[in-house]
């Protein structure tokens, strides 16, 4: 599970900003909070803020990390550091996650120019104990490395230290797993490096209203499932058929780039998940999609069966915001995954927003959901907690900085229409609107 994450000098975020999903103090809603390690975890946050504040780039760091991850530094967008006023291309940039995964603290993170293109530091570092241990920490401008393993006999790992303390291009957690998968070693030794790396890469869900993703869905397995989340959430769905359909379908619909990507994804996904069926959304259309041997393709499309109606439909056929409930609903089906959602109101209804938050914080999952959304009727101390609640704002410089509404004690009082305060500016992060302007 996320503890909280730290960014710095990325996008809109100049100083050192700090995202927390530990407790607070609040009583109230503590079902939605998990216990690991003596560490009060919760299990939602939303992110308000006027357009332009800087929600969506907290979510674009932990995407860019992904990046990073699977295809290095070469990979890296141009001018992605801060730069607004004041702003210094040259300065490093700061990303760091706190993790609790298998009964263990983690801290991991890395520094890197993006001016210079180049990694600066990265670290491992166990901290379920009272004193810390560095499972690796690399630093390349001064081409050293240090360990507090020090286990002679697993030679691959001091190697590939050794081998790594001047590459800036490559992260050394991403070298490892490379070497330890080609090399099929599953020694209990490396758990750290595994568990870290698999919650980053494959346990946590990035989705964005712009983007199509391939989701760890299986319509065919959980089926029964989705029609009772579907009916709850009165989506006029009774049933639905599976047909057979062609990679060549999806092909047609992607770039050449985009197509390889996609294909690559499915062949990791593959290797660390056996028989798994994967979902791709594509332009309103929903494929299920598993790799047999041979590099065949078992390609399915939904066709979805109406209350009172005999006749089938396509995904294109309908609504947008069904299609987005049918994207969402994984985080209602799978266990021990962080979901970030970038404007979860994109295409829904209010009400459908505020009953699928609803439903998600009654489940007995440990997921993990965090939002960006403008719906305030999810400002509301039945639904959510203080804690949960987070803020963006920019000021004059360009600058985002992040918030709690835990800061606002004394405001966000439990009697109090939080909505109706946010709405009046009593915590910040609205747009300024000029009424008085004339066309």
């Amino acid at each position: 599970m996320l503890i909280g994450f730290k960014i710095k000098n990325f996008r809109s975020f100049k100083d050192l900003q700090y995202f927390s999903m530990l407790a607070g103090k609040v009583r109230n809603n503590e079902n939605h909070i998990i216990e690991i390690n003596n560490h009060k975890i919760l299990k939602f946050s939303g992110i308000f803020g006027a357009n332009g504040s800087g929600k969506s780039n907290l979510i674009l760091a932990m995407s860019l990390i992904q990046t990073l991850i699977n295809k290095g530094i070469s990979a890296l967008i141009d001018n992605q550091y801060y730069r607004g006023i004041d702003c210094n291309p040259k300065n490093d940039s700061y990303f760091e996650y706190e993790l609790a995964l298998n009964g263990k603290l983690y801290s991991y993170g890395f520094e890197i120019n993006i001016f210079n293109k180049e990694i600066v530091s990265e670290w491992l570092i166990d901290m379920t104990k009272k004193k810390e241990k560095k499972i690796f920490e690399r630093d390349l401008k001064k081409a050293s490395y240090f360990s507090d393993i020090k286990d002679k006999k697993h030679l691959n790992f001091n190697n590939c230290l050794e081998e790594m303390k001047k590459n800036n291009q490559e992260l050394f957690l991403s070298e490892m797993i490379r070497r330890l998968v080609m090399a099929e070693n599953n020694d209990v030794f490396f758990a750290d490096i595994y568990n870290v790396f698999k919650f980053i890469m494959y346990d946590t869900i990035i989705i964005r209203p712009s983007t199509h993703k391939l989701f760890d869905i299986d319509y065919i397995k959980n089926k029964e499932k989705i029609l009772k989340i579907l009916k709850a959430l009165d989506i006029d769905i009774v049933d639905y058929n599976i047909e057979t359909s062609d990679i060549k379908n999806i092909k047609l619909k992607l770039s050449d780039n985009d197509y390889t990507n996609l294909l690559h994804e499915i062949d990791v996904l593959s290797t660390q998940y056996k028989n798994i069926r994967c979902t791709l959304r594509i332009e309103n259309d929903l494929y299920t999609i598993k790799k047999q041997d041979n590099n065949i393709y078992d390609v399915c499309t939904l066709k979805f069966i109406h209350k009172d109606n005999s006749n089938t439909f396509g995904a294109f056929e309908e609504s947008d915001g069904t299609i987005r409930v049918l994207e969402l609903i994984d985080i209602l089906l799978t266990n021990d995954k962080l979901f970030l959602i970038d404007e979860l109101d994109s295409s829904l209804h209010p009400l459908l927003v505020f009953g699928l938050l609803k439903i998600f914080l009654k489940s007995k999952t440990n997921n993990q959901l965090i939002i960006t959304t403008h719906e305030i009727r999810t400002l509301d101390f039945d639904l959510v907690r203080r804690d949960e609640i987070w803020f963006a704002e920019k000021n004059d410089k360009g600058e985002s900085k992040i918030f709690s509404l835990e800061e606002f004690k004394d405001v966000a009082r439990f009697d109090r229409k939080i909505d109706k305060a946010y709405l009046e500016g009593r915590f910040g992060a609205i747009a300024k609107i000029d009424s008085s302007y004339e066309n």
